[in-house]
């Protein structure tokens, strides 16, 4: 597992977060990290008219993303995200942030880590069904702001 200080040598912004969750939340964790996949990822995407890209998932806006999976870097991981969540293609620039992430069940707790990268718009078009089959996307927007309703508001508040 990676340090976050070797981030910070690299001019990331690096945290660590504690999330509540429950028992299949850190077994999910858990099982991905035995498997050699502890990095989840997530794109701060932002348009010529300065707006954010936002999913809309569990009542909550959060930025589009999730796991990298087995032989995908997490440039390539991010992308794949973006496009399945939104239908939007991106490219990528820079590794905006690093968060350690500790997910906890009140007695248990299984960590990963969570990139956050910035990237740019090949277009603004939105999928009209967002998500895959069995995902809880409910809807894809460009907003003006960071709602203050969503996943990480301190964090994309900064990098704004």
């Amino acid at each position: 597992m990676p340090a976050l200080a070797a981030f910070r040598d690299r001019d990331v912004l690096t945290r660590r977060v504690t999330r509540e969750t429950d028992a299949a939340g850190v077994d999910g964790v858990r099982a991905r990290t035995e498997r050699g996949r502890h990095w989840a990822v997530g794109a701060l995407v932002t348009d010529p008219d300065d707006r954010v890209l936002f999913v809309y998932e569990d009542d909550t806006w959060k930025l589009p993303g999730g796991g990298v999976e087995a032989g995908e870097s997490r440039r390539e991981a991010v992308c794949r995200e973006v496009r399945e969540e939104a239908g939007v293609d991106i490219t990528v620039d820079e590794l905006a942030a690093v968060t350690e992430v500790t997910v906890t069940d009140g007695g248990r707790e299984a960590t990963f880590f969570f990139g956050t990268y910035r990237a740019t718009p090949e277009s603004t078009a939105l999928a009209s069904d967002p998500g895959l089959d069995g995902e809880g996307i409910e809807a894809v927007a460009w907003r003006p702001s960071v709602p203050s309703d969503c996943l990480d508001e301190s964090l994309l508040r900064r990098l704004r």
